[in-house]
């Protein structure tokens, strides 16, 4: 009845306390538990904290959901928003799992697994032979 869940080893953490604006772009999948605005490019999976608040866009194999996204995701595979999460924009994945309580305004796109791996190798061949890279500005906090 309910699949059973991939485990999967993460290559970078932005912390709880951590602010980010920018273009994050990583081989490996990625936790994002802090605040990030930008555009997000992984080629494994990103898992959004309950604390999170994401404003950008996201391309990834799937995504996982504790937190609060405001943008678009295309997703390889699935996109999980779990009963603590918030996505606000456009889904295109071929997995689209949105439990009790969580909140979804915007629209979803289903398309088949192939398809969506099809376009990232479409990408993958346009792309120039280029290394993981990220790209951050450092915001300061607010003082209260």
């Amino acid at each position: 009845m309910f699949k059973k869940r991939k485990k999967f080893r993460t290559s970078s953490i932005i912390g709880r306390e951590a602010e980010f604006k920018g273009t994050l772009k990583d081989e490996e999948s990625i936790r994002i538990d802090g605040k990030f605005e930008g555009k997000i490019q992984v080629e494994g999976n990103i898992i959004v904290g309950e604390d999170a608040i994401i404003k950008a866009n996201i391309e990834a194999k799937s995504v996982s959901i504790g937190g609060k996204v405001v943008g678009d995701i295309n997703s390889e595979e699935r996109v999980e928003l779990f009963s603590s999460g918030s996505l606000e924009g456009k889904v295109k994945a071929s997995d689209l799992t949105i439990a009790e309580g969580a909140f979804f305004n915007g629209e979803c796109r289903m398309v088949p697994p192939e398809e969506g791996k099809e376009e990232k190798d479409k990408g993958k061949e346009e792309k120039t032979s280029e290394k993981a890279a990220s790209e951050f500005e450092f915001v300061q906090p607010e003082e209260e």
